[in-house]
């Protein structure tokens, strides 16, 4: 008995096939440009999703992050170390680096995006560009994922770099034990990530230990090094806005400030610089920072200063704090100073612990007579 069949009753199955073909050899082709790709569209997407380093949804997606990462640096070890994997992770293997990469990318992205709101461009963005660095160098080193010292390396760091901003954050307080308290979790969980990884090879354990332990107590040291020194950004902190003014008043609308309009082709800048000053007037610095809810009673410092012929002269801190966190716009807060004379001026705004969140640089000249009229703002 014959068996006849439609010309037409394949063409389904064949056009599916032709369009799957194509889409695998314009991948192969295109193969080595996806990093690229998803380096950008990662980036794009943590630009518009990561916006408050108080976010439950954002910390959710780093301990995510964290969490994945530590679990394949443990399949990894472990398959260094001559163990056989389990039949269904012998069958995503192939796919474990390009996953390990993408969610360091995603950390580094985020770290880039949280420290840089905290950057002040003066001592910080040492630190700032560290991030940067690491966070570009990261789409080339997929395949150098598999050294054992750069895992440790890049684990303890975007551990401590997590825990530095999340701990104030859960914790509701900021101060310097909480950041030491940060580089102990990430040192502690770091060299239990990799004690578990190493497991398989009892002989070799105490020596590989040793060695990639000497690395993240390195990462350890370093890190609290530019603490200390001030060359780490304030997070969770942020300087959201700044001017100098020649008159600040709090209001029932918010803060009122006068200062002389710009020139238009100075549209951008609504504050007083150079600032034209009459005898007996005070300068008023305002500034707005950020801190994650539920914090309270940060001490903040305006540090005024001017500059001689021998250098900056002696810093004059004035004192506020911020009362209570969470405002999107930042906890706004202002200091003046009286007896100004002409000359560059400077105002560093500072924590207690001399940690920069941002500078303001100004002139103060002689006022022509009569005074140039003021105009009145209210910043909400």
């Amino acid at each position: 008995m014959a068996i006849t069949m439609h010309p037409g009753s394949t063409a389904p199955v064949e056009k599916k096939r032709s369009l799957r073909s194509q889409l695998k050899a314009f991948y192969e082709k295109h193969e080595k440009h996806t990093g690229l790709v998803i380096f950008g569209v990662g980036f794009i997407w943590d630009s518009f999703t990561m916006t408050r380093v108080d976010s439950v949804i954002d910390n959710i997606i780093l301990l995510f992050y964290l969490t994945i990462i530590a679990a394949m640096i443990i399949l990894t070890l472990r398959r260094q170390c001559g163990q056989e994997p389990a039949r269904w992770i012998r069958k995503i293997e192939p796919r474990l680096l390009w996953a390990m990469q993408f969610c360091f990318g995603g950390l580094f992205s985020s770290y880039v995006i949280f420290y840089f709101k905290s950057a002040s461009f003066s001592r910080t963005q040492f630190f700032f560009l560290l991030l940067v660095l690491l966070w570009v160098g990261n789409e080339f080193l997929e395949e150098r994922l598999k050294n054992q010292v750069l895992l440790a390396v890049l684990y303890c760091f975007c551990l401590f770099s997590f825990f530095a901003f999340f701990l104030p954050v859960l914790l509701a307080k900021v101060s310097m034990w909480i950041f030491v308290l940060a580089g102990f979790l990430s040192l502690i969980i770091s060299l239990g990530v990799f004690a578990v990884g190493l497991l398989p090879e009892p002989l070799q354990w105490r020596r590989r230990m040793l060695q990639l332990g000497a690395w993240i107590f390195a990462v350890f040291l370093v890190v609290n090094i530019l603490y200390f020194a001030n060359l780490i950004p304030p997070v969770p902190l942020a300087l959201k806005s700044a001017g100098i003014y020649h008159q600040v008043t709090r209001t029932s609308e918010g803060f009122a400030v006068k200062y002389v309009e710009p020139p238009i082709y100075r549209f951008w800048r609504k504050w007083d610089n150079p600032f034209c000053y009459s005898k007996g007037e005070r300068v008023y610095c305002y500034t707005a920072i950020f801190a994650p809810n539920k914090i309270r009673g940060v001490p903040i410092y305006h540090v005024w200063s001017k500059k001689t012929p021998d250098g900056w002269s002696k810093p004059d801190p004035i004192r506020f704090e911020i009362r209570v966190g969470g405002r999107e716009g930042g906890f706004r807060g202002y200091t003046y100073k009286a007896g100004i004379t002409p000359g560059e001026w400077r105002v560093e705004v500072e924590t207690e612990n001399g940690q920069t969140l941002g500078s303001i640089d100004f002139i103060v000249v002689p006022s022509p007579e009569p005074h140039p009229p003021l105009v009145t703002e209210v910043l909400q």
